[in-house]
């Protein structure tokens, strides 16, 4: 059964998965966002690879920034937004249990790009 979007419940479908399984990605067919079964600071040179992935309208993704329960798709616990509103706004969702992480359609790109990465990179767990 695919895996449900945890922000519009839309179907979700694989779009990137290493051999090792430590970066699998899925895309939201309708919103677009993007699911990690887990992101932390060892994954950023994996994740810049994958900023291509990233397809949908951040006009769509802002839509659903503002959602507050988010329910991880993966251990079903109530994901955390990770934040920092300057210089830069900054805000995804981070399961605190699994690591698992959603970003709304653009952030990929927009928090990859000079400027951003920085600071996205400091909102990451550390393993």
């Amino acid at each position: 059964m695919p895996m449900q979007c945890p922000k519009c419940y839309g179907e979700m479908e694989t779009v990137s998965s290493d051999s090792t399984d430590s970066l699998h990605i899925d895309r939201c067919h309708q919103c677009q966002g993007l699911y990690f079964n887990q992101l932390t600071r060892a994954d950023m040179g994996m994740l810049s690879e994958q900023v291509s992935l990233d397809t949908g309208d951040e006009s769509v993704g802002a839509e659903y920034d503002d959602m507050v329960y988010v329910e991880c798709p993966k251990c079903h616990g109530i994901m955390d937004q990770r934040m920092v509103e300057a210089p830069n706004r900054i805000r995804f969702e981070l399961c605190p249990s699994c690591y698992s992480s959603f970003l709304d359609a653009g952030e990929l790109r927009l928090y990859l790009s000079e400027g951003y990465r920085e600071e996205f990179e400091s909102l990451l767990p550390e393993l």
